[in-house]
């Protein structure tokens, strides 16, 4: 935690607002940063008073929502074809591909929002629903929502917390098991309830 701190704070304290968009911009594309962190390091830097809380918590969403732009539309026009020539230079394999591919499935857009949550799936939901050709306003609708929350909860925590903003990394990395256990239960009944509330539907529709 401590060569986090030590390197993308030089960066930022460096370069400012535009070190954190490119951050975020390269991490949602592909390349592998600490995104969570570096959101809740930008709000600790916003209690300090090195940032501001809206340029901060603009440009992250900025940062993210362009990136997440640029590989949707990367995904539609170069299909799967990117992804299996380029896609593990960018920690982007097959067997994320086919992991984003069943969460789709699962939940079907609402991957888009609740994807940023999820280090690696986050990546890879942006390419996938162009190369899916999914409706360009509905991405944006899904994405940028998410991309909104995703920036402003981890800003503010970090914001609110200050000096302690270590201790609750610590926290979620001690309890970052029952944390996507729990999480993947939830998607599991929602997704169940989904396919039984569809079901019902048709076989209504059935009926004379």
């Amino acid at each position: 935690m401590n060569e986090i701190v030590t390197v993308f704070g030089g960066y930022i304290s460096q370069y400012g607002y535009g070190a954190l968009f490119g951050l975020f911009f390269l991490g949602i594309l592909g390349m592998p940063l600490p995104e969570e962190t570096l959101l809740v390091f930008s709000g600790f830097l916003v209690s300090t008073g090195q940032l501001k809380y809206v340029p901060t918590f603009l440009v992250c969403f900025l940062g993210s929502i362009t990136a997440m732009t640029t590989a949707y539309w990367i995904g539609r026009t170069l299909g799967f074809a990117f992804v299996e020539r380029y896609g593990k230079r960018l920690g982007l394999g097959y067997a994320l591909y086919r992991k984003t591919e069943d969460w789709f499935n699962r939940v079907g857009k609402w991957a888009l929002p609740l994807g940023y949550f999820i280090p690696g799936v986050r990546q890879f939901t942006a390419y996938f629903a162009g190369i899916t050709r999914l409706p360009f306003p509905t991405f944006m609708l899904y994405t940028y929502t998410g991309g909104l929350f995703w920036s402003a909860l981890f800003v503010t925590v970090g914001w609110q917390l200050g000096e302690r903003w270590e201790e609750l990394f610590a926290l979620i990395a001690r309890n970052l098991a029952v944390f996507f256990l729990t999480l993947l239960a939830v998607i599991a009944f929602w997704s169940y309830w989904r396919k039984r509330k569809a079901a019902a539907k048709t076989k209504r529709e059935e009926l004379p």
